[in-house]
């Protein structure tokens, strides 16, 4: 079990100890179903970031991922039909390693799913470059900061949100392109951390220029916020207490891009499509039946 202090960053979660791997699960749940099984069995130890159901099945192999804060399947592979039960086995992700030995401790040996016991282990993931440090999703920094400091625990105020126009970076004509700088307040501690984030937009004509611009300010002030999150550090005893600290050193993957001066804080997203839902792409190795799910390791 864990002890003592424990830290939580504002960044995907992607450590084996905080993410529990389910196998063993009867052949008698949907995928929604045996979703929401798992969520309030496994939600009751902590915050969730995820659950990640994948279909053991050679002919008809999916994977389906849940997070915290949109409980609707997204099917990243071939379709099924969810009316029908099928054999899956699960990764559940926390944000928080402790939450995670607490429900693996208390659940082994002990959930019962329509009769059968599952085996619960902490997952064996292959270890990226990527995986080093990512940010964030706003939707899932504001759960995070709700959770451990409260609704009324945090306050976020746009300090300046602006024009901005820099050739060398590929700011040209036909492109919105906006600068936003944030503050968050940690209620009652006194902390502060400040983000600042750009997005640029392209366009064709006129009619399409303010929708761009509208769309560049939205994203610039989203990125701004997921950067001011990521330098806020919680510090979680185990007797629940929650303080946090302010990483000031703490520099965002997207802020280390060489595209422009690094000092600026920024970032250019020459892209003209917002950014993509999140998820997370476990690099492990599917097993096709549920006879090789056993030989996971």
């Amino acid at each position: 079990m864990e002890t003592g202090v424990e830290l939580i960053e504002f960044l995907r979660p992607t450590e084996n100890v905080k993410n529990l791997y389910v196998t063993r699960i009867p052949e008698l749940y949907t995928e929604e179903e045996l979703y929401e099984k798992l969520y309030k069995v496994f939600s009751k130890y902590g915050l969730l970031y995820e659950i990640q159901l994948i279909e053991a099945k050679v002919s008809n192999r999916n994977k389906i991922v849940h997070t915290s804060s949109n409980r609707s399947a997204a099917l990243l592979t071939n379709s099924t039909d969810e009316s029908t039960p099928s054999s899956f086995y699960a990764f559940v992700k926390y944000f928080s390693a402790r939450a995670a030995a607490r429900a693996k401790y208390d659940l082994t040996g002990k959930l019962v799913l329509k009769g059968q016991i599952p085996r619960i282990q902490f997952a064996k993931r292959k270890k990226t470059t990527e995986d080093a440090s990512q940010c964030l999703r706003l939707q899932h920094c504001q759960e995070l900061a709700n959770y451990y400091l409260g609704f009324n625990g945090w306050s976020s105020t746009v300090i300046s949100i602006k024009p901005y126009d820099d050739e060398s970076i590929g700011v040209t004509e036909n492109k919105a392109c906006f600068v936003c700088i944030v503050r968050l307040d940690i209620v009652n501690q006194g902390l502060t951390s400040e983000g600042m984030g750009v997005w640029t937009e392209a366009y064709h004509d006129p009619v399409s220029k303010l929708e761009a611009a509208c769309k560049s300010k939205k994203f610039a002030q989203k990125r701004a916020m997921e950067d001011a999150f990521s330098r806020i550090i919680l510090i979680v005893l185990e007797n629940g207490k929650v303080s946090a600290e302010v990483n000031t050193t703490a520099v965002t993957p997207w802020q280390a891009d060489i595209g422009f001066d690094v000092d600026k804080l920024l970032k250019v997203n020459d892209v003209d499509e917002p950014p993509a839902a999140d998820s997370d792409d476990y690099d492990v190795d599917i097993p096709e039946t549920t006879a090789e799910l056993d030989r996971y390791e």
